[in-house]
């Protein structure tokens, strides 16, 4: 019994922990409210069932209606944020859904839009973006609240995208 639950709440507490992404980078609070949901209430229900012997029962129906339950309220708050960047800046949320590249201006619209370092930087990657910041950029990125992750990631981004490579070769000769 104590087993069960043990392994149940260190379920649930990863599922939180890790979090689900759409293939955009957005969080995915609908899948994460429902897999947490259940995980909680199949954990719930299994001990309020084992009180009467029927802990199976127990969880499958706990788990159903956590599942619904964290859902709906995932996707509410899916909505909502992106309500709150649609509203707020429209045009950083084209070029997110198109996959285009992303600019300085975007990455602060992000951060002021409440949402986290992990998407952003997710939003960064998928987009290819090579950011080349001066002083001044990385000063104003900081005064609009992107975080210092944020920023570094965004200074790292030359290494990971390295420029195409130039046929023929440096230092070839014909």
């Amino acid at each position: 019994m104590k087993t069960y639950t043990m392994v149940a709440c260190g379920a649930a507490l990863m599922i939180l922990a890790a979090g689900c992404e759409t293939p955009a980078g957005y969080p995915d609070r609908t899948a994460t409210g429902a897999l947490t949901g259940g995980a909680i209430g199949a954990g719930t229900g299994a001990i309020i069932g084992s009180a009467s012997g029927h802990a199976g029962p127990g969880a499958l129906i706990g788990g159903a209606i956590g599942a619904l339950t964290g859902g709906i309220i995932g996707n509410a708050m899916d909505q909502q944020q992106r309500e709150i960047l649609a509203r707020q800046y429209p045009q950083t949320l084209q070029r997110v859904d198109q996959g285009q590249r992303l600019t300085p201006a975007d990455i602060k619209a992000l951060a002021k839009s409440g949402i986290g370092d992990e998407v952003i930087i997710s939003q960064i990657r998928n987009s290819h973006t090579v950011f080349y910041l001066n002083t001044a950029e990385i000063i104003d990125l900081r005064d609009a609240g992107v975080s210092n992750n944020v920023i570094d990631f965004m200074i790292n981004t030359p290494s990971l995208y390295p420029p195409p490579r130039m046929y023929p070769p440096p230092g070839y000769y014909y």
